[in-house]
């Protein structure tokens, strides 16, 4: 992953800095990464800065990114795939993340976003989920699927059936 820099208060580029954080919500134990840098502390009523200690601070983007990071524990403690789990079926049989999006019903860069960006809705996630376990599903929608051609739809087939759920 590439470092991003992040200005302090001095002006000076400091590293993003990742850290998996735990949290309970409604029962659940999720668990996430949170993007972050640290600057000096902020009295907030009075504006003053405290050179002597350093706390988490947050841009604009990370702030998004720590969000949709939190939806996508959340979404994957209630059933969905987890991006792995989807990078991993993918490697294994050898599936563009395209061509598993048009298998599956979605636009074909929907994989690929949740891949890179979390999951972004329960029932989608959870149908993946259900897909990605079940080999009878998946070669079901294999052979039905009308945006890949015959020759693709055999050979996604016999992969599934060779290496088996």
């Amino acid at each position: 992953m590439e470092t991003k820099k992040v200005l302090t208060r001095k002006n000076k580029p400091t590293k993003e800095i990742h850290e998996t954080v735990k949290k309970n919500y409604k029962g659940l134990e999720l668990s996430y990464v949170e993007a972050y840098y640290l600057d000096y502390e902020v009295d907030e009523n009075t504006g003053m800065i405290n050179r002597e200690k350093q706390v988490k601070h947050y841009t604009k983007n990370q702030a998004t990114r720590n969000l949709k990071a939190l939806k996508s524990a959340y979404l994957v403690a209630k059933g969905a795939a987890a991006p792995d789990e989807i990078i991993s079926f993918r490697t294994k049989y050898h599936i563009a993340a395209s061509t598993l999006s048009v298998i599956l019903g979605f636009s074909k860069n929907t994989i690929s976003n949740i891949e890179n960006e979390g999951v972004t809705s329960l029932a989608s996630g959870r149908l993946i989920k259900l897909c990605l376990n079940n080999m009878d599903i998946m070669s079901h929608y294999v052979k039905i699927c009308d945006a890949i051609d015959a020759h693709k739809k055999d050979e996604i087939s016999k992969k599934l059936m060779q290496q088996g759920l």
